[in-house]
């Protein structure tokens, strides 16, 4: 049997460190593992992580197209308070106010010739596009129609349904939910990152449940061997409260900042004996505003090999969502590195949720509502009391973490594509 191909269709990509750039890099990487080689249509991105684009070399021929909106690389920190989170704001709503369905709809053209010239230098079986951005979505379908092959498309999150503030009038909302049900049901399978995800694009666009299939965020089973607890053994050092990764515009901090406040104003923490570090594009501003920037160390992004070796220095990891339609609708990716290191996490998020239950399978969560600066500070002090604690001991094989397994994962995709080459070769576009 000959191995297929399988073009995917990434604007978010490394080397960039965020955005849903690790899942579909390694879904890119480990894909070759279960016959299907791979070419990436994705923009020239200024990045940093290196090695997952080395990793990927004579596994994935990547295609790499101009975009402008490079000019805002993705990542840059997002201030919510004061002045700066007024103007951040309002250029936003006017930047999505005239760019449809989203500022890399420049990027658009550019890639659809790049792809059409990869899928004419070779044989392929598969177009797979992810959400977000949507231009994703745009350049598959025209790369699958054009091409006469079926499409498969993978919500990372919901895009015109979402329960959130993101469209700047209810036209703008109509206008992508016409173009998503276009797409959706041009799609030969819809691939989610959560099950309710997936229930919920099969019910709202009038697809098979059947077709809609969740293959969620997951952890990298080689990063195992890079985890080691490195924290210092003198007593007197301060607690190291870690946090990796992207501060999503969505997240609400300021209860959180509101709760270090009130446990400094009381000597509970002092500068001395707590520090917040935060490993990504925090805007400090933020919790200059009050008053708490002393606790606060800020580090730039770090390849995702290095994650470890900063996650080795803290005592307790910190992670925030959404309430609502995060609890609901996804697992954040960061969980599951966090998992990996075994150390208590401080998780600012919704009871019952995807990612509250998984931290509690995984004996790990020290949960508060994450709009309650009260409850906020009562679980920080209740993680801090675990300070000097070992970590607790990982099987990567074994449940809960056996399910979220990229390889496991990654194998449930490869059957979905092997599926829809077989049954489905041509597609929608008789």
């Amino acid at each position: 049997m000959r191995r297929r191909r399988v073009l995917i269709v990434s604007y978010v990509f490394p080397p960039l460190v965020a955005g849903g750039a690790p899942r579909m890099g390694q879904f890119a990487r480990l894909l070759p593992e279960f016959g299907w080689d791979v070419t990436v249509v994705t923009a020239k991105h200024v990045g940093i992580d290196a090695d997952a684009v080395a990793a990927l070399d004579g596994r994935t021929k990547i295609v790499a197209t101009w975009s402008p909106s490079t000019i805002v690389p993705r990542g840059t920190p997002s201030p919510k308070l004061g002045i700066r989170g007024w103007v951040r704001k309002t250029l936003r709503t006017a930047a999505l106010s005239v760019m449809f369905p989203d500022r890399e709809v420049f990027w658009a053209p550019g890639a659809i010739r790049a792809g059409k010239a990869a899928l004419a230098e070779a044989p392929h079986d598969v177009v797979f596009a992810t959400y977000g951005p949507a231009s994703d979505l745009v350049v598959g379908r025209a790369l699958a129609r054009a091409a006469g092959l079926p499409l498969v498309v993978d919500f990372r999150d919901l895009w015109s349904t979402l329960p959130i503030p993101r469209f700047t009038t209810a036209l703008h909302r109509a206008a992508a939910h016409r173009l998503e049900r276009g797409i959706v049901r041009d799609a030969s399978r819809v691939i989610a990152v959560a099950p309710h995800m997936a229930e919920d694009l099969a019910r709202e666009h009038g697809i098979a449940d059947a077709h809609a299939i969740s293959i969620t965020n997951g952890f990298d089973p080689d990063d195992a061997s890079r985890v080691r607890d490195g924290r210092p053994s003198s007593p007197d050092r301060p607690f190291r409260l870690m946090y990796v990764g992207s501060v999503n515009a969505n997240y609400d901090l300021e209860p959180f900042w509101h709760a270090i406040r009130e446990l400094a104003r009381s000597g509970r923490v002092t500068p001395e004996t707590l520090r917040i570090e935060f490993v990504g594009n925090l805007a400090l501003s933020d919790a200059r505003s009050l008053g708490v920037d002393a606790f606060v160390d800020v580090m730039p992004f770090v390849p995702h090999a290095e994650v470890f070796d900063q996650l080795a220095r803290a005592d307790a990891v910190f992670m925030i969502e959404t309430p609502g339609y995060y609890a609901r609708y996804s697992y954040a990716a960061k969980v599951f590195d966090y998992l990996l290191t075994g150390k208590p996490v401080l998780a600012l998020v919704e009871p019952g949720g995807n990612t509250s239950r998984l931290l509690a399978e995984a004996g790990v969560g020290y949960e508060a509502n994450p709009s309650d600066p009260i409850a906020v500070a009562a679980a920080l002090e209740r993680v801090l009391a675990l300070k000097g604690r070992p970590p607790r001991h990982v099987d990567c094989n074994a449940p809960p973490f056996a399910a979220f397994n990229r390889r496991n994962l990654v194998r449930r995709l490869a059957a979905t594509l092997d599926e829809v080459a077989a049954t489905e070769p041509r597609g929608h576009w008789n």
